[in-house]
């Protein structure tokens, strides 16, 4: 079973209020978003045709690039979607939009997207702005606990236009959502995991910027509570060198916390050194195939040659069936 992780889709009924759907592409930038109008979001046929070109059996549809729209907006596409799941079930899964600023009614939409729609998660982004990002307690906290409790994953998705990110010589879509996605993978293990141990958060492409970091970041390292080895005053507030996280017992607080977080295959179009980092660097069950579609990869053979890829990798095949798919389907409880 091949599954995409990480697959977007726009009901055309959504699409027409923002863009003339018979023309080209189109990138549009405002105050919030920075959102390219393609028309294979809304071709559903396109998205099977590719998806049997490449043997993907089924697609994970998300679009929490529009959460920032409010409540009627995130309701509307839930139902447009959920009207294509009865129609194609056994090949899309959806997880759904809420309207982050107003907690109330994202509780509400989570219940409603999950026990009344059947999806099976709830998309977010990592950020929203200056002011929101995942470790806002007073719009976030309600929300983690209702996934919690309903036990569904969070699909976690770069903001198209971080804050404070420069729109220049492709700053801001080339390294600053991954950025943005790394500093969310931060909040998670120090601020959001702690607090909610059973949450199941997927960040997005292969981390962003987080698995080439993940040395550093461990160096840095501050352990939430007292692992019991005195650590010598000199070197107390320098960062920590493989041996000293080791003596200390801080390379294993860490690991322990990263060995929480999901990652999706997405981000690089298929580029296989990623793909050998994540394997050398992440817990193989928590890998997830994903391709992004139909924005970084948007045919077919693009799907196939990442495919092919994989099967190519030097590991066992129940890992490399595992990345595909099966992972997935496990957290999903298909299987």
């Amino acid at each position: 079973m091949i599954i995409d992780a990480h697959h977007h889709y726009m009901p055309l009924s959504v699409y027409k209020k923002f863009a003339d759907p018979s023309a080209p592409s189109q990138r549009v930038i405002d105050d919030k978003n920075d959102f390219t109008y393609n028309r294979r979001l809304y071709q559903t046929d396109e998205h099977l045709r590719d998806m049997d070109y490449a043997g993907v059996d089924m697609s994970v549809l998300t679009l929490s690039q529009h959460n920032t729209g409010g409540w009627q907006l995130c309701r509307e596409i839930n139902e447009a979607v959920a009207e294509d799941l009865v129609r194609y079930g056994d090949r899309f899964l959806a997880a759904g939009c809420i309207p982050v600023e107003d907690p109330e009614k994202a509780v509400e939409e989570i219940d409603y997207m999950i026990n009344e729609l059947k999806f099976c998660g709830v998309a977010l982004t990592n950020s929203e702005g200056a002011e929101i990002n995942l470790s806002h307690k007073e719009l976030l906290w309600p929300v983690y606990k209702k996934v919690q409790e309903l036990d569904v994953p969070i699909f976690l998705h770069p903001h198209l236009k971080p804050y404070g990110i420069e729109l220049d010589c492709t700053i801001n879509r080339s390294i600053g959502r991954g950025f943005d996605t790394a500093k969310a993978a931060l909040r998670l293990m120090y601020d959001v995991l702690p607090e909610f141990p059973d949450l199941k958060v997927i960040l997005p492409h292969f981390g962003g910027a987080l698995l080439g970091l993940k040395g550093r970041v461990n160096m840095f390292w501050e352990p939430k509570k007292d692992l019991g080895v005195p650590v010598p005053p000199d070197i107390a507030p320098l960062p920590k060198t493989p041996l000293e996280l080791e003596e200390l017992g801080y390379k294993a607080d860490f690991e322990a916390m990263f060995n929480k977080l999901y990652f999706d295959g997405a981000g690089s179009g298929g580029w296989d050194p990623i793909t050998r980092m994540a394997m050398m660097t992440v817990r193989h069950d928590h890998l997830f195939f994903g391709c992004d579609y139909p924005f970084e990869i948007h045919t077919g053979r693009d799907i196939k040659y990442y495919i092919d890829h994989v099967n190519q990798l030097d590991l066992l095949e129940e890992k490399k069936k595992g990345f595909l798919g099966e992972n997935l389907a496990r957290l999903l409880k298909l299987m």
